[in-house]
């Protein structure tokens, strides 16, 4: 793996030693990026995300993700959708019963890419859904790895009906990701919230 960032491996050291601490960089650097440039993202860096998350394990190998990848008109379509449903929604209930939404809204609308989520597993197990969250998280790292910044948006969820509506899949909408060359990077660890210890969120018994 091609480490883009600034303390890349010498070329010394075995390349499954590089890897690994590559995989712990992207760990650990990567961030949840909402500003994106309006550079466009070429397809070939969207697939090599979309094969990362090919490699996720799957309940019973059931490979349960699929990905629609939208840009240009299409994604207009998609985010225009989202408001005009996030505003019906909003005169209904208020703007507080939404939380975030109209923000993921806004991200969506300016990143080069937008990739929806589905899950195409048919058995409805709950470990489809894991399986499916499992390919999310490959692609948020392998996007880092390759200098793309990218967010996991779960606010489609309070428009999901007329989301899957005009996607018009047969499967269970999941999630968007957006993905592009940020323009901004938060800062610090994990934007001013420092990750909890192993200590803190781990017993050993035995």
């Amino acid at each position: 793996m091609e480490c883009v960032h600034t303390n890349c491996l010498s070329t010394g050291f075995s390349s499954k030693l590089a890897m690994n601490l590559d995989l712990d960089e992207a760990l650990r650097g990567r961030r949840s990026i909402r500003e994106y440039i309006g550079k466009d993202v070429p397809e070939e860096l969207v697939r090599q995300v979309i094969e990362a998350a090919t490699f996720a394990p799957s309940a019973k190998n059931g490979q349960q993700w699929r990905f629609t990848v939208l840009r240009g008109e299409a994604k207009k379509e998609l985010t225009d959708c989202f408001r005009r449903e996030l505003e019906i929604l909003c005169k209904r209930t208020g703007e507080e019963s939404i939380g975030s939404a109209f923000g993921s809204c806004s991200i969506m609308e300016e990143a080069p890419i937008v990739i929806m989520v589905w899950n195409a597993g048919e058995m409805g197990w709950e470990t489809e859904k894991h399986s499916v969250a499992a390919a999310t998280q490959n692609m948020l790292l392998k996007a880092y790895s390759l200098g793309l910044g990218s967010l996991w948006i779960g606010d489609i969820f309070f428009t999901i009906g007329a989301l899957e509506q005009h996607l018009g899949k047969p499967w269970k909408l999941l999630a968007a990701v957006t993905l592009g060359y940020p323009a901004h990077v938060p800062k610090g660890p994990w934007n001013g919230s420092p990750r909890k210890t192993v200590d803190e969120v781990a017993e050993f018994l035995g």
